[in-house]
């Protein structure tokens, strides 16, 4: 391969990573372009100062320049792409922690070279990791300016014309300057006036329009290919004081407030469903939850051809124990008679709920009649050992209950209405049987 077909493949491979991640919609292509550029920030301190290309006899383009020339064509693409005040200020953290990871890590790492604390087998020379912490922080802050002229130009030009065709090529046109203007900047700040700074200079931005140029064909396919995205910015492009001057208090008050706000919701919603599948009185399921339960269950015992039983329970003379206790009593009736109700059973699958007034049933899938009326008969046991006086009762000096209980295999031709009746009808025997028991039959 020759020097400029390695140099090109350098630029695709630069390019590839940006421009994929720019074809996610979800939260994940942002953390992915912040990955990318501080990979691309590690290698630009590392590549550098270990290979260039030498594309003609004076022109070396060094790794680190083109790392550079990613970094910036991978912010572009993010700011416009999220349109956000906090990106740029995120550019601004990442930029210092990556400087500062760089002076320190990659000094340690030439000391450990130096050192005879461990081994060097391929030799790997110190200086490759010696960086200057002024040269760092130089290259940090013309970074950070070059963006904010980029925007800054961006935002001018675009009051100057709506085509996006002719905005697209002046704002690829302005990237190629701003990285020329950096060929310049650079060597002049970091050296200084002296008798060899023109030649660097000379080389140095030659070297930088060349990088540009090449990084400038992904910015334009970026613009067209994405150009709903191009579009939105331009519609509404962020603005140099939001950059620059947005508050960091208004920036957490406003972050506060949307997740105060998301907390919210979310208690409304789940208390929203609590509502709609659980008696307010009791905490049993209530009517509502009980049908939607049902249907669930009995479409499933159909298909796994089980059975299921259903039971239903009732108060005795509650109405009575009302108008002798007082209707307030009769919820504290209700809620104790609930509390025994729900641990008759205690399988996850089985359904406890209020269905009326003073009226209680349970769902049990797949589950026989004559499994579950030992459990029945002990609640009415507890029901006269832990006594809720009822003077109005003509049957027992306590609360007791009167039960129906059906079961039946879920067939195609049937319905759960139907076991629902036949329930029904049980309660309604043991109730003409003289109440305080259970009908299975």
């Amino acid at each position: 391969m020759t020097t400029i077909g390695a140099f090109l493949l350098n630029i695709v491979l630069y390019s590839v990573f940006p421009l994929y991640f720019t074809t996610i919609n979800t939260r994940l292509r942002t953390v992915g372009f912040y990955i990318y550029i501080s990979i691309v920030l590690v290698l630009g301190g590392l590549a550098g100062a270990v290979y260039s290309f030498p594309l003609t006899e004076t022109l070396h383009i060094s790794g680190g320049n083109l790392a550079y020339g990613a970094f910036m064509m991978s912010t572009v693409m993010l700011i416009i792409i999220e349109r956000d005040v906090t990106t740029f200020q995120n550019m601004i953290r990442l930029v210092v922690m990556i400087d500062l990871f760089v002076f320190l890590g990659f000094n340690f790492l030439a000391w450990l070279l130096e050192s005879e604390q461990v081994l060097n087998p391929l030799h790997v020379p110190a200086v490759v990791f010696r960086v200057s912490l002024w040269v760092l922080i130089l290259g940090g802050v013309l970074i950070l300016g070059e963006i904010l002229i980029l925007l800054f130009i961006f935002l001018k030009v675009r009051k100057l014309t709506s085509n996006i065709s002719a905005l697209a090529f002046i704002y690829t046109l302005a990237f190629v300057l701003i990285l020329c203007m950096d060929g310049f900047l650079f060597p002049l700040l970091a050296f200084g006036l002296s008798s060899d700074l023109v030649s660097i200079v000379f080389g140095n931005v030659l070297g930088k329009m060349i990088i540009a140029s090449c990084y400038s064909l992904p910015m334009l396919g970026f613009y067209f290919v994405f150009q709903r995205n191009f579009i939105r910015f331009l519609d509404a492009p962020l603005t140099i004081n939001e950059l620059v001057s947005a508050p960091r208090k208004k920036l957490l008050e406003t972050l506060y407030y949307y997740e105060i706000r998301n907390r919210q919701l979310q208690r409304d919603k789940q208390e929203l469903a609590e509502i709609a599948g659980c008696d307010g009185l009791t905490d049993l399921a209530n009517r509502r939850r009980f049908e939607q339960t049902i249907e669930v269950e009995w479409s499933r015992c159909q298909r796994n051809a089980c059975a299921m039983t259903l039971v239903i329970g009732d108060i005795d003379y509650f109405k009575q124990y009302n108008d002798s206790y007082g209707h307030q009593q009769g919820d504290v009736c209700l809620r104790k008679i609930a509390a025994l109700w729900g641990n008759i059973f205690n399988r996850p699958s089985d359904l406890t709920a209020r269905i009326g007034g003073e009226e209680f049933a349970i769902i049990l899938p797949d589950t026989h009649l004559k499994q579950i009326l030992p459990n029945l008969q002990r609640f009415l046991v507890v029901l006269q050992e832990q006594p809720i006086p009822h003077r109005a009762s003509s049957i027992a000096s306590h609360v007791t209950m009167s039960i129906g209980v059906a079961d039946c295999m879920p067939q195609n031709s049937s319905s759960w209405q139907e076991l629902f009746a036949v329930a029904d009808q049980r309660l309604y025997a043991a109730k003409h049987d003289g109440r305080n028991r259970i009908v299975s039959e």
